[in-house]
């Protein structure tokens, strides 16, 4: 199957896809990242050091070598200063939600963010063109005026293959999210109050950020969301996505899934993160079928350094091509850096088989997949699922017709 092919097919289309899509509602965690490379952690592992830095230094190699990204907390109150006063750091805009529509941004596609901090800090890092509630109606980015003041950032940790860090060299990239604090969920009256009143006419609804909720107060934080999501339903929505994340005990993920079960329509996940969710897994497709029917969803997804695949009630052609464009969108992030317009495939890239096939069924379930565009070496390994992501509910919020060459027809 020539997937470079497929996909320089799908590039041209996206003026077209852009322009007919649909509004996303993205919430509900914002934040700004603080990027480090791993390979500048040399003052960790100085005697001179504190302990509490050394050992985080051996954590973030530990992970590293065993090729583990996902996000972890730390409790070390002075990391973060210790961290901006002696490490390199470069500042980017975080979060699922947000992350996703920069991405949707970048190709000319309309994205409504839940955002409760606007201080100069954070606008400053928006794309201009992001939407946000602002006085009852969809305001873009470049025209709120700044308020408030700055939160803490969350760190991210990126490390490439082949790139020494300390005595340990990885053999894939990644990136580690790492909590200092525990920020919770981004609480926007404003957005509320319009993305209800704009639901019925949205495309998809994406909703993440509950792992950085404290425990104690999960039960609350999601009763609130799934309050506001039953209206966005009852609008009309027809796409509501859950992106998992990773979470600091099962304990913690299982008591998020359990609140929002019946009220969500999607989930996706990282590899690593459905490992998690269905260990010992022998048949992905099996397993995806599983956890669809064990939380009443329509749509699984996971993606992988080199695949993507779901299990969908749905559209098995409109899948694909959702799969498709997630990973057309993250693959192009990772050549360049950051979200950018998917003007070409990378000639770097390579495309290797899925682990299960192209399309089959399991009953109800259709299961889809599909090979990405992977590079070795990425420019950043930040974003990736969550440009994935956007890619993906841009495709699942249209409402034309497919055109393009289905992969079942192939």
């Amino acid at each position: 199957m020539d997937w470079a092919d497929r996909y320089r097919d799908l590039i041209a289309e996206v003026p077209k896809i852009a322009a007919e899509a649909r509004l996303m509602l993205c919430g509900l965690g914002a934040c700004i990242d603080a990027r480090i490379a791993a390979h500048t952690l040399a003052p960790l592992f100085s005697s001179s050091a504190p302990e509490a830095a050394r050992n985080f230094g051996e954590t973030i190699k530990r992970r590293a070598e065993k090729g583990i990204g996902g996000e972890i907390r730390i409790d070390w109150p002075d990391g973060p200063s210790w961290l901006a006063q002696n490490l390199p750091i470069s500042y980017a805009l975080g979060g699922t939600g947000p992350q996703a529509a920069w991405t949707l941004a970048m190709i000319g596609a309309p994205a409504l963010v839940a955002l409760e901090d606007r201080s100069a800090h954070m606008l400053r890092h928006l794309h201009p063109d992001i939407l946000i509630a602002e006085n009852g109606k969809p305001t873009a980015a470049r025209n709120i005026a700044p308020r408030g003041t700055r939160r803490p950032e969350i760190f991210i940790i990126e490390y490439a293959a082949g790139r020494a860090i300390g005595n340990v060299t990885p053999r894939r990239s990644s990136r580690i999210i790492v909590r200092f604090h525990d920020p919770g969920l981004e609480h926007d009256r404003q957005f509320e109050e319009l993305s209800v009143a704009l639901a019925g006419e949205a495309g998809a609804g994406l909703i993440s950020g509950f792992n950085s909720i404290p425990y104690e107060r999960i039960d609350s934080e999601v009763a609130a969301v799934t309050h506001m999501t039953a209206q966005w339903l009852a609008a009309g929505l027809g796409v509501l996505h859950l992106e998992l994340a990773g979470y600091d005990t099962p304990a913690h993920r299982d008591r998020v899934i359990s609140g929002l079960q019946g009220t969500i329509t999607s989930t996706g996940m990282s590899y690593s993160e459905f490992a998690a969710l269905a260990p010992g897994s022998s048949d992905i497709a099996q397993d995806m079928c599983e956890l669809g029917e064990r939380f009443g969803l329509d749509r699984v997804c996971v993606h992988a350094d080199q695949w993507a695949a779901s299990a969908t009630r749905g559209d098995a052609d409109k899948e694909q091509r959702a799969l498709m464009m997630g990973c057309l969108l993250a693959g192009t992030r990772a050549a360049k850096g950051a979200p950018t317009y998917p003007g070409e495939i990378d000639t770097r890239a390579t495309f290797t088989a899925p682990p299960l096939p192209f399309l089959s069924r399991r009953g109800k379930w259709s299961i889809v997949s599909c090979a990405s565009p992977h590079l070795e070496h990425l420019e950043a390994a930040v974003g990736l699922g969550d440009s994935f992501t956007g890619g993906c509910l841009l495709m699942l919020g249209r409402r034309v017709a497919t055109h393009g060459r289905a992969l079942s027809r192939a």
